[in-house]
């Protein structure tokens, strides 16, 4: 009895080693002299050469047309640049997009057990993604970039998982109002879509992520204040395009899905980073405030004259200055230039009021009590 043990333990080792379904040089079914004498450029030739036999980019990657392609998007922003004056916004980063190729299969047990290989983005189908509101036009090919290189990963259901991630510098027309300048908030849309319709090709969000952002790295991984402005917040969601109309809800019908295109409009929110407002602006328009009212309480109205113009040569030189500081309004002035547009016009009827009593006072001329000089205290 004790010698059968020893039988059935060899003969348990034995199915379990077989049971092993190993890739690459492990496996039984690759030539292991042959893997080990091959060298890594001619086992990525042969890989690449039996990837691509065949294989045409301009197909896309569905053995059955009528399936659509189904590309998962994500938008890493590591810069955006805000010009008040072009009413414009210009977005730099990373567009992350995979799909699945039904085309791009290898077997990993004939190739050293590689599931994953990279290839050159041009070699392999990728959608055709556009911006409409680029104010280069929506034809424009240079938002995003055509180089670098795409990662194929093969799948156990034989197909491939497709890569890339474009840079892109995409650059856009705003709406902005700054009336409520320095507390103004805006928004400005980027919306990019697929030349194909939905029928064929169809956008969604990376598994609903928002976008990333990635200002700056270590310490000040968290910055987002950028020259004026402070990003707040940046979104994005998907919406349809059909027959001029745009909408959130997603068409059903075939008819419907060859003509409507997916879209992805990711939306930046930015307010206003002024932190020398009140010292630059508040603070010269007190003041400014004070030498106009003061002066109706001197007893001399030359003197007040004089501190009158002053107050009017103080306010033209910061005028100057001001109005190189202030943004271009689109809906309306803002409250903070109104208010000293009042203040320049008060101090020049204050100045005239001095000047008309003044010399009427010198020519003896009677006036109304109200405008007699008389001491403060």
């Amino acid at each position: 009895m004790k010698s059968v043990w020893p039988v059935l333990l060899i003969l348990l080792l034995t199915i379990h080693s077989k049971a092993d379904d190993n890739d690459g040089i492990e496996s039984e079914d690759g030539d292991a002299a042959k893997f080990y004498n091959m060298t890594y450029r001619e086992q990525q030739s042969a890989l690449e050469k039996k990837i691509f036999y065949n294989y045409r980019n301009n197909r896309r990657p569905v053995r059955n047309v009528s399936q659509p392609t189904t590309v998962s998007m994500h938008w890493h922003v590591i810069h955006v640049s805000v010009n008040a004056n072009e009413q414009t916004m210009t977005l730099h980063g990373h567009l992350y997009m995979s799909w699945f190729d039904e085309f791009l299969v290898w077997d990993p047990k004939d190739f050293n057990g590689v599931r994953t290989a990279r290839c050159k983005k041009w070699q392999v189908w990728q959608p055709k993604v556009r911006v409409i509101n680029s104010v280069s036009g929506v034809n424009s090919l240079f938002e995003i970039s055509t180089q670098g290189h795409a990662l194929l990963e093969m799948q156990p259901d034989n197909r491939a998982k497709v890569e890339i991630y474009p840079t892109f510098s995409i650059k856009v027309g705003c709406l902005m109002d700054f009336s409520d300048f320095p507390n103004d908030v805006n928004k400005c849309n980027v919306a990019v879509f697929t030349t194909e319709p939905m029928s064929q090709v169809q956008i969604n969000i990376y598994y609903a992520l928002p976008p990333s952002l990635s200002f700056a790295w270590g310490d000040q991984s968290k910055k987002r204040i950028i020259s004026d402005f402070n990003v707040v917040n940046i979104t994005n969601n998907v919406v349809y395009y059909s027959e001029g109309n745009y909408t959130e809800l997603a068409p059903i019908v075939e008819n419907e899905l060859s003509q409507t295109w997916t879209m992805v409009m990711t939306t930046v929110v930015f307010s206003r980073h002024s932190p020398f407002f009140f010292a630059g602006v508040f603070l010269p328009n007190i003041i400014g405030t004070l030498m106009c009212v003061l002066p109706f309480f001197i007893d001399s109205c030359a003197f007040a004259s004089f501190t009158l113009v002053s107050n009017m040569i103080i306010l033209s030189i910061f005028l100057q200055d001001a109005f190189s500081k202030f943004p271009l309004a689109t809906k309306g002035v803002p409250k903070s230039l109104i208010y000293y547009d009042v203040l320049l016009i008060s101090t020049t009827v204050a100045l005239l009021i001095h000047i008309v009593v003044m010399f009427a006072t010198a020519a003896r001329f009677p006036l109304p009590d109200c405008l007699n000089p008389r001491p403060f205290f």
